[in-house]
């Protein structure tokens, strides 16, 4: 059994706080910037603003899908290596039970089947902020 560790439990809530407070905060500025848009005449100004929008958040996402898709292939490979999970000298959050040999192989499985989800998701975003884009 691995223990939790007290300290990480803090770090994480303190990142969780800042995360949502910066979610709030990016919501209002995309509220206070739409309002700025909207009062403008026309609505083509503010279609291919939004297109324009909408396109840089899904390259965003798209990066970010990728970057998930190589983290959890990552993690699979050292899974494979060490025949364990949670891996040798990680914090985890809870009280953990480790897992090894067939345990860890179904963990790398599902590990790698996510890493193929998160590429494929990463592509197709990927392809439509393209489309949104090039039509800007």
């Amino acid at each position: 059994m691995l223990r939790a560790d007290p300290s990480l439990r803090r770090q994480t809530f303190v990142a969780l706080a800042i995360a949502a407070i910066l979610a709030v905060a990016a919501v209002f500025w995309f509220h206070s910037w739409l309002t700025a848009i909207a009062a403008v005449p026309g609505t083509d100004l503010l279609i291919l603003r939004l297109r324009r929008l909408i396109g840089i958040a899904l390259t965003g996402s798209a990066i970010c899908l990728a970057l998930l898709a190589w983290y959890s292939a990552h993690k699979a490979t050292k899974v494979k290596t060490f025949q364990q999970w949670p891996l040798p000298t990680v914090r985890v959050l809870r009280d953990t039970r480790i897992r090894r040999g067939a345990a860890a192989a179904a963990i790398r499985r599902r590990l790698n089947a996510a890493a193929g989800v998160l590429l494929l998701l990463a592509f197709a975003v990927g392809v439509i902020s393209w489309r949104m884009l090039s039509l800007s």
